[in-house]
């Protein structure tokens, strides 16, 4: 697997980090791409219905983390890029070793993502 380095200095986010809210994800979450903001919203309601069946705030504290963690991967292009490529070579790995360097890689991206939603 490549060595090069997860994240590019100079690579600016494309907004700051929204703070963990349903309202404040959803537009970052739209600004992304419609398909993620289907998602969000199929997403949303599922977690919402959970939430009034089991009256538990616990699938809907668990949606925002999740989400946030998406945004927090997607909002730097190169962070994205990044992921996407790592994706297709988990995918596409020729050998387990080579999945597993992928995924290890990713995990490393998942970290920075939740300290970022965390902060």
């Amino acid at each position: 697997m490549s060595t090069q380095p997860i994240e590019d200095s100079h690579d600016e986010p494309l907004f700051p980090m929204p703070p963990l809210t349903e309202q404040a994800l959803r537009v970052a979450v739209r600004s992304l791409g419609l398909s993620a903001a289907v998602r969000f919203e199929e997403e949303f309601h599922s977690a919402w219905q959970e939430a009034v069946q089991t009256d538990s705030t616990v699938p809907m504290h668990t949606f925002l983390q999740r989400w946030g963690i998406f945004v927090a991967l997607r909002r730097y292009p190169e962070r994205a890029r990044r992921l996407h490529e790592l994706e297709t070579a988990v995918a596409e790995a020729s050998s387990v070793e080579d999945a597993r360097c992928a995924a290890a890689e990713i995990g490393v991206l998942l970290d920075a993502a939740r300290r970022e939603v965390a902060a």
